[in-house]
């Protein structure tokens, strides 16, 4: 293996987790409420071993190879997006209000 391919890699990947969204807004939200951030920080950096293994290990090639996977893929991941979305609708987060505390 390319030894310039694989730092790039690696810095990109690196580019990648530094980038702020739901991960960092689910350890930030930790923070606040009192709790602990490390099993919030541990799993999500356990999160990015695993997809960092797996992209190594290949299953890019494979799911790049495979329009039918790619799509299966694809449409798994929006009805994930789809029923998060679902639920922050149904129950919107309040400020202030914590699980048992009065409103």
């Amino acid at each position: 293996m390319d030894t310039g391919a694989m730092i790039s890699f690696l810095a990109v990947d690196l580019l990648l987790v530094c980038v702020p969204g739901a991960d960092w807004a689910y350890a930030i939200a930790a923070g606040l409420r009192g709790r602990s951030v490390v099993p919030a920080v541990a799993g999500l950096v356990a999160g990015y071993a695993v997809h960092t293994a797996l992209a190594v290990a290949g299953l890019a090639v494979l799911v790049a190879g495979s329009p039918g996977l790619l799509t299966a893929l694809t449409v798994a991941g929006a009805g994930y997006l789809v029923w998060l979305g679902w639920g922050v609708l149904r129950s919107p987060g309040t400020p202030g209000a914590a699980a048992g505390e009065p409103a």
